[in-house]
C-alpha cells in the first residue's frame, strides 16, 4: 500500500512537504520514500527479490 500526504508549513513562503510511505501489509512493515522514482525502485527491488520476472507496468484494463 502506498500512503501519500502533504504537510503544509507554518510560513507560507516555504514549500509544502510531500511524504510517502510504502507498507507491506503481509508482514506489517513499512518504509518511507522521498520520490515516485524511489517508490518504483523499491517495488522493482521487491519483485526482483521474489523472482517475479518477466514483468511490465500497465494501466487499468479500461485504459484509465
Amino acid at each position: 500500500m502506498l500512503d501519500v500526504w502533504i504537510e503544509r508549513r507554518v510560513i507560507d513562503s516555504l514549500p509544502s512537504i510531500v511524504r510517502g510511505r510504502l507498507r507491506d501489509l503481509t508482514i506489517a512493515e513499512g518504509r518511507y520514500v522521498g520520490s515516485f522514482e524511489e517508490v518504483q525502485a523499491s517495488i522493482e527491488a521487491d519483485l526482483d527479490a521474489d523472482g517475479v520476472t518477466p514483468r511490465r507496468w500497465e494501466r487499468d484494463r479500461d485504459g484509465s
